[in-house]
């Protein structure tokens, strides 16, 4: 017993030493990964947004497509303005521009066949 009695104390201080470090880099990966993961919803909820706009716009184009067309739609999480760039015979060739209320933009620029009422191409641009 006499001989343990400078070894407890450094030995308590190397393991809560160790301890707090690792709980150190667990919470700074915790606000790594909220930062990540704040991004990534942001994204999606822009690209939800255009999503949401391009079924919108072409809901009613079997029948008839307008000549000119160019406007914007109002979201409860954002903005999604759009107009139509060239159409060709089958094709009509739409920019579709969005914006979340927190700022976050994304454009997608989609190619849509007339005659089979589908999004024939689907283009993500970068904004800056």
């Amino acid at each position: 017993m006499n001989n343990q009695k400078g070894v407890v104390f450094p030995m308590v201080l190397i393991i809560a030493s160790v301890f707090i470090m690792m709980l150190i880099l667990m919470i700074d990966q915790f606000i790594i990964d909220k930062r990540f993961y704040k991004e990534v919803e942001e994204s999606l909820v822009a690209d939800h947004l255009v999503h949401l706009a391009v079924k919108e716009v072409t809901a009613g184009w079997e029948a008839e497509t307008p000549e000119v067309i160019e406007g914007h739609i109002t979201y409860p999480n954002g903005v999604v303005q759009y107009s139509l760039l060239k159409q060709d015979g089958r094709y009509a060739l739409i920019d579709f521009f969005s914006t979340t209320n927190n700022d976050r933009v994304g454009r997608v620029l989609i190619q849509y066949d007339l005659e089979a009422g589908r999004v024939v191409e689907w283009i993500e641009k970068q904004t800056s």
